[in-house]
C-alpha cells in the first residue's frame, strides 16, 4: 500500500513540476528589459496554454496608488473615440 501511495505521490509531483516550467528565454529578456531599471519591478507572465511562466519578484508587495490611473485612462480614451475629445487636446 505504501509502494502505491509513493508511485501515486511522485506522479502527480512530476505532473506538476512538468506543468508549471519556467520560459527561459522569455525570463533572461524580461531581466535584460528591467536591469538598468533605478526601482523597483514586479513581474508575472503565465501562458494559459503552456502552463510555462516567467517571475521576477512577483512575491513583492508594490503599493497601488497608480492603479487609479487606469480607469481615468480608459474614460478619456473612450471620450476620444466618441468625439468628445481630441486625443492632441491640452488640458488646464
Amino acid at each position: 500500500m505504501k509502494k502505491l501511495f509513493f508511485l501515486v505521490f511522485m506522479i502527480f509531483a512530476c505532473f506538476n513540476l512538468l506543468a508549471q516550467q519556467r520560459e527561459i528565454k522569455l525570463q533572461k529578456k524580461i531581466e535584460a528589459l528591467v536591469k538598468g531599471f533605478d526601482g523597483q519591478v514586479g513581474v508575472y507572465v503565465k501562458s494559459l496554454k503552456t502552463e510555462r511562466f516567467v517571475s521576477i519578484d512577483c512575491d513583492t508587495l508594490f503599493p497601488t496608488a497608480s492603479i487609479v490611473k487606469v480607469p481615468i485612462l480608459i474614460g478619456l480614451m473612450d471620450k476620444i473615440e466618441r468625439k468628445e475629445l481630441d486625443y492632441l487636446q491640452t488640458f488646464r
